[in-house]
């Protein structure tokens, strides 16, 4: 009875450690979207994410993140059909997710891998604006309503990282590279990194 237990013990702990996305194996998605290989990304963050579905952690909104950068990266590649592209994102629908960080700027400026922060129908809405390295293409539009009043002055300068859950999602109805997709993101964060 003792072995049983102890069998029992032994492959109960590994199974509730894979519950969970570890800062390791969000490390080892990194090299990937460095180098923009998204097909390597997308795969490595589908695993992840099959394999931990109960798992509400930042690390894991991360991933998730990942997970649909890296199939609008495929689409610029023509890895993946804007279809295929819609269907993986949709599967999000209602998760949180969890954005990198980037430098906040003034709303006139333009910049990719930034936020700013822009009025729209009355509402003060935060705005990344995500692409490849070459800036040749847009990957995700991302557009933040938060949860909690948000001031921006505040926010200028820093490296602000924000996240929520995410809403709906939108692809180029003209089936353009220009831009690849639109993320909308409600109960949103932004939560500045480091000091001022």
């Amino acid at each position: 009875m003792k072995i049983l237990f102890a069998i029992v013990s032994v492959f109960l702990s590994g199974a509730l450690s894979a519950q969970v996305i570890s800062h390791g194996d969000f490390q080892m998605v990194v090299p990937f979207l460095q180098q923009e290989d998204f097909k390597g990304a997308f795969e490595k963050t589908n695993q992840l994410l099959t394999t931990t579905k109960n798992d509400s952690s930042d690390v894991r909104g991360i991933v998730t993140y990942m997970n649909i950068f890296s199939a609008a990266g495929m689409v610029t590649l023509d890895q993946m059909t804007f279809e295929d592209f819609q269907t993986n994102a949709n599967k999000y629908i209602g998760h949180r997710l969890v954005m990198p960080a980037h430098p906040c700027i003034d709303s006139t400026a333009l910049g990719y891998n930034t936020l700013k922060f822009v009025m729209h129908n009355g509402l003060l809405k935060g705005m990344t604006t995500t692409a490849n390295k070459s800036k040749s293409t847009i990957l995700c539009f991302e557009y933040f309503v938060y949860a909690e009043p948000v001031n921006p002055s505040q926010l200028l300068g820093r490296t602000v990282r924000c996240g929520g859950i995410l809403e709906s999602v939108e692809i180029n109805p003209n089936k353009s590279k220009i831009w690849i997709s639109r993320l909308h993101i409600r109960n949103a964060f932004a939560r500045p990194m480091g000091k001022k």
